[in-house]
């Protein structure tokens, strides 16, 4: 039989996870000759052989590929015959690297961890043990192709044995970019707050376990920046830290060693356990066990902690000595600033704070923070979308110009896009802040860098004000669209769920704010809403915001704004309202409501949840982004009586549209303070505002024919919620569509406004 020749293109997750040595393998395998080399964005095999063992090639090339690889497409063309006499790797080509993808950081594999516990092993105790399988990617490369010189990696030339295995295509370390042993690659140190060593290597590791035993708080350096931990299992060090801190109630996440250990303190879905075992190792959102046998201020008025398990050698070999230690382990950086990443940076900003730090001397190329998912509604919800999934892309269901989009304001992120990819950064932070913003600029230019994609179209935030629109204007000029915050929400939504480019639908967006095109603050919406426009068919009643933005940070201020004009001031008086100033502050905004001096009107939805909670008196000032709606939702857990509320309907005054009238939904929670529970009410607020709000979506889609309701907001993260609105839509004998790969928050305004900015000039 003939011999006959193949040019293969693979484009996919195809660099740094042992691609091309799997190729060499299956090739020799099969007896084929040809070569394999890494384009960049692509790899490229030539293959020869007799026609059926390219055909058994070509078949088990997608099948038994590595474990991180993704192949996206295969291109196959039959070429002329040359001849070669063996299967060759041969070296990557620089140049332009376009779409390029750079594997996210995994957590170590089991090989890996077998070796750093194995007495025998070369790499016992050594906690910067990987392979090609396992480790830190996007975090230790600096530019492409990604190749160990342009890696963090380049610092530590490899000895002779880690050598032999790096060039070796039949060891599962064949260029495998972060490999290194105690013999040549970083270096692990504990030091005390001024960063005098006091041990190094496993030594350093052992006593920063039983300092934590102890009591202690100390500063981890990880792959993408430093955590701060402390013994959860204590109530005193985890009060302690929140003292020094000065985070009162915000939950911390904490890390066990294995999910026997998180068994003990919190329940394991299916779900839930898939997610949290992955090689991603995301922190997951659990529901606390009956028996939380965790310190109460881990995770204070809450019914769910966030945990995760080792995904470093280092955090592995944590555990060595203390199998059934949990320790809290939270970011190291301020509320909306970036993680601490750099050595002399903790020595420095964390003073005060931790009372040691574990140290090593290999540099972070790339922050990035942990990814937080939860499950709601039996299906994934991404908090925070970073380590472990950050910077594979996203599909697009079609082809769109190269386009960047810049974010909002706060939990930003940033999106580069072309042709049929869109590549959502890490989770940045809060953009207000001049540290944070700067952090943006470099993620921006870097995600650029990565991915070769050079932004034609700028995709920003409707509102003015931001530091992320004005940048964008700056940068894009003439082809810079803003994008009203609502619709970014809605674009995304549907991307994500892969609808086609001709797609409409009855979109619902519930959260905090966005800037509304009429002057008000928009947050409870309900669009027709395709690709390329939307239409405002209905919305929550806009209610009074005493004070405007302190209404967020003060819940009860909006409790006033609402009740108002319904309640008497001595009936306000004696709701269970909280505020920082006391009664001084209750009659100032007594006084503005009088007068309607600096009252904004608003129809959030996060806002009524928020004030829903300050009534009930369960939060009435917000310590934390997200507390008020959170513990309304812990709350409501609790309830144990069906508690109906009026649901009304009736028109907007200023956009004639019909509303929610949120109004008296409270009020009639109101008036049954005394006769149910807070956690009853709670339920009952939650449960009518969900039926209210679906409902209307039900009506309005029927009304102009859309056959598709999506959800997408800050608000979808709430279980209650989403899962009475998914009941009623499907009622109706529709699906409620949610988010899939990006997060439901603000993580996804950047994806929609990339998307709206890349479409312009498409029919």
């Amino acid at each position: 039989m003939q011999n006959e020749a193949r040019l293969l293109h693979v484009t996919g997750t195809v660099q740094g996870v042992g691609f091309r040595p799997f190729i060499y393998q299956l090739a020799k395998a099969h007896g084929l000759f040809g070569y394999v080399k890494n384009l960049g964005n692509h790899v490229e095999i030539l293959i020869e052989g007799s026609p059926e063992s390219l055909e058994k090639f070509l078949k088990e090339l997608p099948e038994k590929k590595p474990p991180l690889a993704k192949v996206t497409e295969i291109r196959s063309k039959n070429v002329p015959f040359s001849g070669y006499s063996k299967f060759v790797i041969v070296p990557s080509e620089s140049g332009v690297f376009e779409n390029s993808i750079i594997p996210p950081d995994t957590a170590i594999c089991e090989d890996c961890k077998s070796e750093i516990f194995d007495p025998s092993s070369r790499y016992y105790h050594y906690p910067f043990t990987v392979c090609t399988n396992c480790g830190p990617r996007y975090t230790t490369v600096r530019k492409l192709p990604y190749d160990r010189e342009n890696t963090t990696m380049a610092d530590f030339p490899l000895c002779p044995e880690c050598q032999l295995e790096y060039t070796d295509p039949l060891n599962r370390r064949y260029h495998a970019q972060p490999v290194c042993c105690k013999k040549c690659g970083p270096e692990i140190w504990l030091s005390d707050p001024e960063g005098n060593v006091l041990a190094r290597g496993y030594e350093a590791i052992a006593e920063a376990s039983d300092f934590l035993q102890q009591g202690s708080i100390v500063s981890l350096k990880g792959f993408g920046g430093f955590h701060i931990a402390c013994n959860a299992r204590k109530e005193e060090p985890v009060k302690e830290l929140r003292r020094r801190l000065k985070r009162p109630e915000q939950p911390f996440a904490v890390m066990a060693k294995n999910t026997g250990v998180v068994e003990s303190f919190a329940e394991l879905e299916c779900s839930g356990r898939e997610y949290l075992t992955s090689r991603r190792r995301p922190v997951t959102v659990l529901p606390k066990s009956k028996e939380f046998n965790l310190a109460e201020s881990a995770s204070p008025g809450l019914h769910n902690i966030g945990v995760m398990l080792p995904y470093t050698g280092t955090q592995n070999l944590l555990f060595d000595r203390e199998s059934d230690a949990v320790y809290v382990l939270t970011s190291a950086n301020l509320p909306g600033r970036p993680m601490v990443v750099e050595n002399k940076e903790a020595l420095e900003k964390l003073k005060g704070i931790v009372d040691f730090h574990l140290l090593h001397n290999r540099v972070i190329a790339n922050r990035n923070d942990d990814t937080v998912i939860r499950i709601v509604n039996g299906k994934p919800a991404f908090i925070r979308r970073s380590r472990g999934f950050v910077p594979e892309p996203i599909d697009l269901p079609f082809d769109i110009e190269a386009s960047i989009g810049v974010g909002a304001e706060m939990n930003s992120t940033v999106t580069v896009a072309k042709g049929k990819l869109a590549y959502i950064s890490q989770y940045i932070g809060n953009t207000s802040h001049l540290e944070t913003f700067s952090y943006h600029l470099e993620v921006v230019q870097h995600m650029s860098r990565l991915t070769g994609i050079e932004p034609i179209h700028w995709g920003c935030d409707l509102h003015p004000a931001f530091n992320t629109t004005r940048f964008a204007i700056k940068m894009g000029k003439e082809n810079t669209l803003p994008v009203q915050h609502h619709h970014a929400h809605m674009l995304a939504l549907m991307a994500d769920n892969s609808l086609p480019q001709d797609s409409r639908m009855l979109g619902i967006a519930l959260d905090g704010v966005g800037y509304g095109t009429d002057g008000t603050v928009w947050g409870g919406e309900l669009f027709e809403s395709s690709y390329f426009g939307y239409e405002r068919l209905g919305h929550l009643l806009p209610q009074p915001m005493p004070g405007g933005d302190l209404v967020s940070k003060v819940p009860s201020r909006g409790v006033l704004g609402i009740l108002f004009e319904r309640l008497q001031r001595t009936e306000l008086e004696k709701l269970p309202l909280s505020f920082p100033q006391g009664t001084q502050e209750f009659s100032a905004v007594m006084k503005q409501l009088e007068r309607g001096v600096n009252i904004f009107q608003s129809s959030s939805t996060g806002r009524v949840l928020d004030s829903a909670a300050a009534m009930l008196g369960i939060c009435g000032i917000r310590t934390y982004e997200g507390e008020p709606a959170m513990k309304l939702e812990s709350a409501a857990k609790k309830s144990t009586h069906i508690v109906d509320l009026p649901i009304v309907f009736r028109e907007a005054g200023k956009s004639g549209l019909p509303a929610l009238d949120t109004t008296e939904l409270l009020l009639g929670a109101y008036e049954l303070l005394g006769k149910y529970s807070s956690a009853d009410l709670a339920f009952a607020v939650e449960e009518s505002l969900s039926k209210g709000i679906s409902e209307l979506a039900v009506s309005l889609a029927a009304k102009r024919g859309l056959e598709k309701i999506g959800l997408s907001g800050g608000v979808a993260y709430n279980e209650h919620i989403t899962s009475c609105m998914a009941g009623t839509v499907r009622e109706a004998g529709l699906e409620l569509l949610t988010h899939r790969q990006v997060p439901c928050g603000d993580g996804c305004i950047s994806f929609g406004q990339a998307l709206a900015a890349g479409m312009r000039t498409n029919p």
